[in-house]
Order: structure tokens, then sequence, then C-alpha cells
């Protein structure tokens, strides 16, 4: 991991289509709400401009094949082997608070990715920029004997003070076949008279793992950078992942069985009762294989997988999954055989996990996959009919075995035929909430759910804030901007007041569950040389 990680959140899968396909898109609205960009698609690609949300009306080109010309496009489309038509889809506006100043960031421009622009009586007006200093790697070398890979200038955020803190990063190739990287960050101060000059210039801090909180707070899932060497002595970077107790993170416990050497990572994602008891554990294996675990806490910070032998039948290389054990209660209870069920080389379709129910007695599950017996599936596009999509499942966690209740009898009913290989499944609308045990009964109502989703989601989310620093911080709010933007714009194409008001609650409910299980970046490792093993 060579710098701060990124952050990225996905909207929860509703109805629409994605925005891409839309002639024009409005979003990045200013702070005070005057002004937003809004991108028109043509044939050349995105255009784009400031507009007054009021009116519509433009205030300023930002970029415009009338104004500028298509040799920018044109050399995308070279350089990157992507269509002209793809141009600037990822543009998009950072605000200074009190809209005054806003940066512009295009990635699709080759070393002009960011512009800033300062409010001028009607209009906004470019500042130019200053030269950037030369990060280490090459401030030494001879322009003439590089030449440039890529060079990609990120606006973050706005400080307080009116600076505005970028991130660049470069790859360049020497005459000698050399390959240098780099990136630092670029602090950027603005004076009265809008002029621009480098205020700081720094090396950026490299991230040694990732981690997941647990509900209470009291412990991390970390999946740390370990360094090794490979067999013939030269040095290489693995993954390992552990339990960090959050007081002390000098003292932390082994998960066993996720180990990735030489490999980008080990996880998914982990989703953790609110006991903290039990912990999900998704992992990517690789193309198209990924797996989900069910984790319990034997002691202290150590836990163990709940299903040591969960083996799918008549797998060549039998993994031992949690996934397998839901669709084994998915053919008991549908008599589907199991040779029926599409599987590969680990075994089935992995379940979603939809969340804990409040007490921790429950797991939700979600199961979707092809009933044609095919044993070699890549991933959904491979699926044909006949198939089930959006059938629900507990796992109990006291009596330890999979279970339904009358509220999972009724929304799984028609989930055999929610299936097309068109749309890759139909998922529900809305899916149904976990029971705790002893509150069984029917869903509370949509306008109560989307209540309390809401409650719970803003309380995490500024938790999450107070968790990150700078860029990390920056790049999770504007995520939770742009999620927040892009429900309104959904909810406001439906006119049924019910089922926009459950699109609110499904896409609510699922993004909180994206933010509980929010990577935090780490950058520390821990102060001794050696682990402190917890105590019961």
């Amino acid at each position: 991991m060579r710098a701060s990680l990124t952050f990225a959140f996905v909207l929860t899968a509703t109805c629409f289509a994605p925005l891409l396909g839309a002639e024009e898109v409005i979003k990045n609205k200013s702070p005070d709400g005057k002004f937003a960009l809004r991108m028109t698609h043509g044939k050349e690609g995105w255009e784009t401009e400031i507009i007054e949300t009021g009116t519509k009306e433009k205030i300023i080109d930002l970029e415009n094949v009338k104004v500028s010309g298509d040799e920018a496009r044109v050399d995308y489309a070279m350089r990157t082997q992507q269509p002209i038509g793809s141009y600037g889809q990822d543009a998009t506006l950072i605000w200074l608070g009190d809209s005054q100043r806003v940066a512009y960031f295009n990635q699709s421009r080759e070393l002009h990715a960011t512009s800033v622009y300062y409010r001028k009586d009607s209009t906004f007006a470019e500042i130019p920029l200053p030269e950037f200093p030369r990060c280490d790697e090459v401030k030494d070398k001879d322009p003439k004997d590089l030449r440039t890979i890529f060079y990609t200038v990120t606006p973050k955020y706005w400080l307080e003070s009116g600076a505005l803190f970028l991130s660049i990063r470069g790859d360049w190739q020497a005459s000698n076949g050399e390959s240098i990287y780099c990136e630092q960050n670029i602090t950027i101060a603005f004076d009265a008279k809008q002029q621009a000059s480098v205020q700081k210039a720094e090396k950026t801090p490299e991230a040694i793992g990732r981690k997941i909180e647990s509900p209470n707070g009291t412990f991390f899932v970390a999946e740390l950078n370990a360094p090794a060497k490979d067999d013939n002595g030269r040095p290489r970077m693995d993954s390992e992942v552990w339990i960090v107790s959050a007081k002390d993170p000098a003292t932390r416990e082994r998960l066993p069985g996720f180990y990735e050497e030489e490999g980008s990572g080990v996880l998914n994602g982990a989703t953790i009762s609110p006991d903290e008891k039990w912990i999900v554990i998704s992992q990517h294996h690789g193309s198209h294989l990924n797996s989900t675990y069910l984790m319990r806490r034997k002691e202290g910070l150590a836990y163990e997988n709940a299903f040591p032998d969960a083996k799918w039948p008549g797998q060549e290389h039998p993994v031992d999954r949690f996934d397998n054990e839901a669709w084994k209660f998915f053919s008991k209870i549908e008599s589907v055989p199991a040779k029926k069920v599409d599987a590969n080389e680990l075994g089935p379709a992995p379940a979603s996990v939809r969340e804990w129910s409040e007490d921790s007695g429950r797991l939700l599950l979600e199961l979707h996959g092809g009933l044609t017996g095919d044993n070699d599936i890549a991933d959904r596009d491979r699926y044909n009919k006949p198939g089930v999509s959006g059938w629900f499942a507990y796992y109990n966690t006291r009596t330890r075995k999979f279970e339904l209740t009358e509220r999972l009898r009724k929304a799984n009913h028609g989930a055999r035929k929610r299936w097309t290989t068109e749309d890759e499944g139909t998922q529900a609308l809305l899916p149904p909430s976990a029971e705790s045990i002893g509150h069984e009964g029917a869903n509370a109502p949509v306008a109560e759910r989307l209540k309390k989703y809401e409650t719970e989601l803003g309380t995490i989310v500024e938790r999450r804030k107070t968790q990150l620093e700078g860029a990390d911080r920056a790049g999770f709010e504007k995520g939770e901007a742009e999620w927040h933007d892009e429900l309104d714009k959904n909810a406001a194409q439906i006119k049924d007041k019910p089922t926009q008001m459950a699109v609110r609650a499904g896409s609510t409910g699922g993004h909180l569950k994206n933010v509980r299980e929010t990577w935090l970046p780490v950058y520390e490792p821990p102060k001794v040389e050696t682990e402190k093993h917890s105590q019961p």
C-alpha cells in the first residue's frame, strides 16, 4: 500500500439505471446551494460547466468541445484505449466552505487534472496554479531524461484557512529503463488578490494496513502488511489479519486462516455482531472467487471458525465456507438437490450478509444463485434459468442452526421466480429486518424503519469523521454527500409515496451497513516488537 487508503462507498442497489446512461447530470452543489456542476453527455464525452441551481443557467464553461476543441479527448482515447465518449465521466467539483472558491478535477485530462476558480462578480474566474516542486525521487533528474507515464494532480479538500490540499502522483521512465514513481502532498495558499502559491510540500503518508471497528469500539479487525522474503531471499509484502485491541494496539490475536502471500489484500469486509462475539468475514481468493466465513469468539480477542468442516460436495478443492452451509439449508428447505446448485471450485455463490439482530441472536442472510447444476460458474453473467434471488434465512447463534420465521417465509415467496439472465435477479425493494429472539412478527412500518436507519446513520457518520483525518476524512465526507445527492435524485423520480419511502429505507439501511464497515487506515505499527496476546 503506497499511500493513504481511498474510501469508496457503494450505493445500495435500487431499481434505477446508472447515472452514466443519462444525457445530463447535475451534482456537487456548493455549500450555499447556489451553484452546481452540470455534465452533459455527447459523442465527444462529457462537457462540464458550473450552473446556478435555481435557474439552471450556465455561469461558466469548464470543458466544452466548442471552446477547447477535441485534442484532449483524442489524446485521452489514444492514451487509455477508452472511447472518446467516456471522457470526463468522473469530473467533480470540490468547494470551499464559503462557496467562493472551487477546485475542478477531471482525471481524463493528461498532465492537467485540476483547475481552481474563484467567485468574481456574476461569474467564476480561473486562478493560475503555481509550478509544483518536484518530488524527491525525480528532483535531481534531468527532465530531458524522463518520459512521463502519468502525472495526476488531485484536489482533496479545502482547509479552514482557505488553502487547498492537493495530492500529486507521478510515474516516469528514465532513458536507462528505470521506472520511477512518487507521491507527495501539496498545500496551495491564496492571497487577497487570488494569487496562488505553494505553502507546503511533503511526502504522502504510507499506510501499513486497514481496519474495521467493532460495534462497541473495543477492537478492530485489521488487515496489516507483513514484511516477508521469497524463496530467493528477496523482500516482499504479504498480508495478515489480526484482531487488535482498540485500547492497546500491541494486544492482538491473529485471525486463523487468513493470510495472503504477495497479494493486494485478504479481506473484502467484516460484519461484527452487536455483542462482538461473532464476526462474518468475506474473503476474496481471486478472479470471481469469494467466500464468507463465520468466526466465533473463544476468549479475549481469540476467534475460531464456527464451521471448520463445511465443504461443498463434489468439489476438487473443497473449502470450509459458511456459504456452503447456508446453501445446504436452502437445498433442504426448498427440496433442491445440492448437485443442482450452481457452484465453482469453492462452492456456491457467496451468501450476502444483510444485518445482525439487535440481540446478536440472529444473522440475516440473502442467497442469490443459479440452480442449473453448473459446476464451473465464473460469475453471475454465466447463470441461466432456473435460479433463485432474494431468498432469506437466519443463522441462530443460540441454537447454532439455520432457521426461518414467518417473516422470512413471507419474504421468500416468489424467490424462485425472481430470476432472469437479463437483470441478474431482482432484489427485494426493501428486505426484511432481522428479528431478535422472542420478538418475532411482522416488519416494523417502513416510516419507522427509515427513521431508525437515518438516526443510526447520522450517529455513525459523525463517529467516522472523528476517526479520519485530512484527505481520508475529506474523501469520506465527499462520499456521504454524493450518496445523499443520488438518493434524493432517485427518490424524486418516484411519484408513488409508499414506494419512494421504501426505496429510501432500503438504500439508507444498506448504506448504514457500509458505513459501519468502513475501512479505516492504519499508519503506525504497535509500539513493541512482539505481540502481547490477550488474556481471557
